[in-house]
């Protein structure tokens, strides 16, 4: 070795025992917490051994105890000295681990401990973005989630207190991965909702639905535009509404509600009428199957159940509403009123419930329309329910087509059919009648159309319509006078009392006299009759045939006044099949045509007209049937006899029993059930066994049986 050599050697070795000494200086230094000469040691040494110098200066950066604290410049170092350590001989790391301890687990640790104190640094200051930074630059920390935990919850705080649905919708875009989230969200959901529909108005509800068909709050969105848009449940706002949102899920209720308030008796015109306004309504099919089916014998009957529990079967013997009800009424106009726990409701011919049980008392529906009581109150509604008239009033007059007259402490108000208020209010009114109706104002009674005019009136005691066109009027004497409906007054005369007509003629009083005046005015049978029944109504004409008096006997004429029966009677009983009930000497017999010879003799405690032939009679309370020959068909010894089925049979009651007798005395349903009675045409309803059975007498069959 020559000596260039030789003091190059001694050189390298010198230096790198001067350079070791300066590192162990410098560690050292940093135990001594001399930052500035353990700094400058380092720096120094950075090109010499790059790994631990790094290492050096991160421990100084990353210390809050002197004034060189910086967890970026820390970080800077410390990964110089990672990358430094992958460059180290591998004979050289052995030498480093063994003589200095230190591995790369040494620097990991450090760069862990420098996430550490960030994170630390930016929880303190409560700061989003200081927390996001630290999770950007130091993923690798052991401290990652509680980072992103810490973020996420700062974030939520601001949002939470912000409290809007764009805050939350950011949140939830920022942070997808938020525990927070589903709160978010649900949150985002209920304010959009809230501040979408802040007025309650049906146009933003319908707005918010068509902006955000998924949004959980769109069902309840539907419901409130359904409830705003058919507030008081009419007709016309079932029809706006399936019109303006043929897509609603509630389309489908507003259709069944239309076809609720349009049938009432299921006519081929209902029918046709109701395509024509509705062609695209899903209930259609239904609404034709039900007229078909709605043929002159169709029929609902009221069940009873072992259980006291009612419900109805069709005339098929299809049971359409269970047995489940404390009470139920006849159908009408396609409803029937049904009870439960002291509140009533209404049930369709299909056993649906119309509405809730809330009312007190009700009557049968007149078309659409039923008049209900709460709080002893009366109100009107329709079929689904909606109050047309809320429950105020003392009295309500209600029928199938007029509008409805109120009357509350002595004020009588027209409404219409769909409850709105019509013309004034009155001292007095009456229901209309032949579409008009008397009302008073003032000093005068007034006759006024569908519309409120005024058609006649003035200082009368009392105006009655009785036709479409005519009306009879008491002025302020007291007397009657039969006029036209324009107020024309057609009789010469003043009569104490008119009746109403009957076959073309109308009783009229004079004086204690009684006659008949037809559609003209004119006397078509003269007032000469001494009056003494105690209503017009018994001597109005019925089937062709009136009563008449005189002198305490009675007789029976016909519409021309020809005299059929003359006054020879204690009393009469008017008839157009002969012979005709007579009473004389207090037993009751017949007289035949001519009304003069008795064809039965009078021996009877009571008897009734002939029909068919047949004629029930009774004698010592016990009942039978006679024929016009005065011959016994059917002996005298029932307690009761009710003739069914046009007079053609029998309702018989012995012992407590009851049963079916022919005309001709043939037993048809033997005397053994516990009540009957003809409930229809043909059809009768037995109580047997706690039960409603229904026994068809035309065809022999039960219709319903019971269990």
């Amino acid at each position: 070795m020559n000596k260039k050599n030789l003091f190059l050697s001694l050189l390298i070795i010198a230096t790198t025992v001067l350079y070791a000494g300066r590192l162990d200086k410098a560690f050292e230094a940093l135990d001594m917490h001399d930052y500035f000469r353990a700094k400058e040691l380092f720096e120094k040494s950075l090109k010499s051994d790059a790994m631990l110098s790094h290492y050096g200066l991160s421990i100084i950066y990353s210390r809050n105890n002197n004034p060189f604290y910086n967890l970026d410049t820390a970080y800077a170092h410390i990964q110089h000295s990672l990358d430094a350590y992958d460059l180290i001989k591998s004979k050289d790391l052995k030498k480093l681990i063994e003589e200095e301890n230190i591995n790369k687990d040494t620097l990991y640790a450090q760069r862990q401990n420098i996430a550490s104190l960030a994170l630390d640094e930016a929880r303190k200051r409560l700061s989003i973005a200081s927390i996001e930074y630290v999770i950007q630059k130091y993923p690798f920390s052991s401290r990652y989630e509680e980072a992103v935990t810490c973020r996420d919850s700062l974030a939520f705080a601001l949002t939470e207190k912000q409290n809007t649905w764009t805050a939350y919708k950011s949140f939830i875009n920022s942070y997808p991965n938020a525990a927070q989230v589903p709160l978010a969200n649900e949150r985002y959901e209920r304010l959009l909702y809230e501040s979408s529909t802040k007025d309650r108005t049906a146009e933003q509800y319908f707005a918010f639905v068509s902006a955000y068909p998924s949004s959980p709050y769109a069902s309840e969105a539907h419901k409130l535009l359904y409830e705003l848009t058919v507030p008081t449940h009419t007709l016309e706002e079932y029809s706006s509404f399936v019109n303006l949102y043929p897509s609603s899920p509630y389309a489908n209720e507003a259709h069944k509600a239309i076809y609720h308030l349009w049938f009432s008796d299921f006519s081929q015109r209902e029918l046709s009428t109701f395509c024509a306004a509705f062609p695209r309504s899903p209930f259609i099919p239904k609404a034709r199957a039900m007229v078909e089916q709605n043929t002159g014998s169709t029929h609902y009957y009221p069940i009873l159940s072992q259980e006291r529990l009612y419900g109805f079967v069709s005339h098929e013997g299809k049971i359409i509403v269970p047995a489940k009800y404390e009470f139920v009424d006849d159908f009408s106009s396609s409803a029937a009123m049904v009870g439960r726990a002291d509140k009533i409701s209404y049930v369709d011919i299909e056993g649906e419930e119309l509405m809730p049980f809330e009312w007190e008392d009700g009557m049968p529906f007149e078309r659409e329309l039923a008049v209900v009581m709460k709080d002893d109150y009366l109100g009107v509604i329709n079929k689904v329910g909606g109050i047309i008239i809320p429950a105020e009033y003392d009295n309500i007059y209600l029928d199938k087509t007029s509008p409805i007259l109120t009357e509350r402490e002595g004020v009588y108000r027209f409404y219409s059919r769909r409850g709105k208020p019509l013309f004034s209010e009155y001292e007095n009114a009456r229901p209309y009648a032949f579409s008009r109706a008397v009302v008073k104002e003032g000093e005068e009674l007034n006759v006024i159309s569908l519309s409120g005019e005024k058609l006649f009136g003035g200082q009368y005691k009392d105006i009655r319509i009785i036709s479409d066109t005519l009306m009879v009027i008491q002025d302020t004497t007291g007397l009657w006078s039969l006029a036209n409906i324009q107020g024309e007054i057609l009789t010469k005369k003043k009569y104490e009392q008119i009746g109403d007509f009957s076959e073309g003629l109308a009783p009229v009083v004079l004086k204690g006299k009684y006659g008949y005046i037809d559609i003209y005015g004119a006397e078509k049978i003269a007032v000469n009759t001494s009056y003494n029944a105690s209503s017009l109504k018994e001597v109005a004409f019925k089937d062709s045939r009136a009563r008449t008096t005189y002198r305490g006997k009675h007789g029976m004429i016909d519409p021309n006044g020809r005299r059929l029966v003359p006054n020879l009677f204690d009393d009469i009983i008017t008839s157009t099949q002969w012979p005709v009930p007579i009473q004389k000497g207090g037993l009751w017999g017949y007289v035949g045509k001519g009304g003069v010879n008795i064809a039965i003799r009078c021996t009877y405690d009571a008897v009734q007209p002939f029909v068919n032939g047949r004629a029930i009679v009774v004698k010592k309370g016990m009942w039978g049937v006679i024929n016009t020959s005065g011959q016994i068909v059917i002996p005298l010894e029932y307690s009761n006899i009710e003739p069914i089925s046009s007079g053609r049979m029998y309702i018989v009651a012995q012992s407590g029993k009851m049963g079916i007798i022919s005309a001709d005395g043939k037993t048809i349903l033997p005397i053994e059930y516990e009540r009957l009675k003809e409930y229809s045409d043909g059809v009768l309803q037995i109580f047997m066994n706690g039960e409603f059975l229904y026994f068809d007498i035309r065809t022999g069959k039960y219709i319903y049986k019971g269990n």
